[in-house]
């Protein structure tokens, strides 16, 4: 039976199924969701599903591509056009979100377009259990959609409690542990969610609050969680940690290399009482990330250092020169090189902190940064004192702030509580329930 010849009050808008409001309304939901063939139909309101609070916006990517986004269950679709009107609709197939010339198209897969000349779009399940998926992974809470910077691209986010969204951090940072090591899994879901917390507004202008890259956070989604991991964002729901009265920027990283660092060593940040050198040799030592070696031809080093002095100076085209010399002018308390010089027979080039990661790159793979600045160069000359390679040795790996991963794993084999953790890597903190 269709919905037109139930109700009789219904008309044809845009070619969608329009139904006015009225105590039958839920009676028509139910028939379109017994028979997901049908176009979605259009409410002109509707009470939507409330994102529990703290919620944050994750940016989950951003495409020329159309998305497909569906559900594991039915789903309420919310419209915004660019001239202010809303619309909503009840919906159970897959839909595709395509922008065009700034504005964004609503269509279902296999019936043609629904709206056109939309400034957001966001898809909200009907159920809590319910997963929105973008093409195919599913997501906790509501996704987002609206026009890119550049015209023909697309934002996805993902509107979500913070715990919902730790979910899908916490494993994705840690890897899959053992019960021995949720200690270390406690210690990281305190930490992530101090550190998302801590970050809300920070993109406010492009409408979003964090990454879900190594930019912010590595978030996976409802399909990257893990009973364990979960479990340890529940079992320390609302912990976060502040410092005289604030919460902190909570950073945390793969391995120390057996020392962490001073923050205003690496970023051009002011400095942080928490944040400060701690020695944990003994609990990081173990993995294989530890430790590491990276060899460049002169050429390949000539590329990386000429590509990143490009990006980072507006160094012009050919000013680069040939490279003469590598040194290491500076190291901080923790042993980083804190300076590097570069000589050219056209200049000489200082690069501090942690861009010198970014500067010299793997030599292996010009793609990856280096994993650490904590290391030992070698270098390796023809017999006319010419570079031929470069060798470096070193240990760590990530920018050595705050907790350092391994080391909260390695706590927590020998037996430190969750607690014990924060308080080495982040000292002079206090940790409070905030819900």
């Amino acid at each position: 039976m269709s919905i037109k010849k139930r109700f009789g009050k219904a008309f044809t808008r845009r070619g969608i199924m329009r139904v006015e409001l009225s105590e039958l309304c839920i009676a028509a939901a139910v028939i379109f969701l017994s028979s997901c063939s049908e176009r979605p139909v259009f409410r002109e309101e509707i009470l939507s599903p409330q994102i529990k609070q703290p919620a944050v916006r994750v940016r989950l990517l951003e495409t020329k591509e159309g998305q497909t986004i569906s559900s594991d269950g039915s789903f309420l679709i919310k419209c915004l056009s660019r001239d202010g009107w809303r619309s909503t609709y009840h919906a159970a197939a897959e839909m595709l979100v395509k922008s065009n010339q700034g504005a964004l198209t609503l269509s279902e897969k296999t019936q043609g377009k629904l709206e056109t000349d939309l400034k957001r779009v966001s898809f909200l399940p009907r159920q809590n259990n319910d997963r929105i998926l973008l093409n195919g992974r599913p997501y906790r809470g509501a996704l987002e959609v609206i026009p890119g910077d550049e015209d023909g691209w697309l934002l996805v986010l993902n509107l979500i409690h913070v715990d919902e969204y730790l979910k899908g951090v916490v494993p994705a940072e840690m890897g899959k542990l053992t019960g021995q090591e949720l200690e270390a899994l406690k210690a990281q879901a305190v930490a992530a969610r101090t550190y998302s917390l801590s970050r809300l507004g920070q993109y406010a202008e492009r409408g979003y609050d964090l990454e879900a890259t190594v930019a912010d956070q590595v978030y996976k989604g409802a399909k990257g969680e893990d009973p364990l991991a979960s479990r340890a964002v529940d079992l320390t729901r609302g912990e976060v940690l502040i410092s005289e009265g604030k919460l902190i920027s909570a950073y945390y990283h793969a391995n120390s290399g057996g020392m962490t660092e001073h923050v205003e060593k690496v970023w051009d940040l002011p400095k942080e009482s928490y944040l400060v050198p701690t020695e944990d040799e003994s609990f990081c030592s173990w993995s294989e990330n530890y430790a590491w070696q990276e060899r460049w031809t002169k050429e390949t080093l000539e590329r990386n250092l000429r590509t990143f002095l490009r990006a980072s100076t507006g160094l012009p085209e050919g000013e680069f020169g040939n490279l003469l010399d590598l040194q290491i002018a500076g190291r901080s308390p923790s042993g980083r090189v804190d300076v590097l010089k570069v000589t050219t027979d056209t200049g000489t080039y200082r690069i501090r902190g942690d861009r010198i990661r970014w500067a010299l790159r793997r030599g292996s793979r010009s793609e990856s940064i280096l994993p650490s600045t904590c290391f030992e160069l070698a270098m390796e000359r023809d017999e006319v004192g010419d570079i031929r390679q470069v060798k470096a040795r070193g240990r760590g790996n990530g920018h050595g702030v705050g907790m350092c991963q391994i080391g909260a794993i390695g706590m927590a084999r020998k037996g430190y509580a969750y607690q014990d953790i924060l308080a080495r890597y982040y000292s002079d903190t206090q940790m409070i329930k905030c819900y």
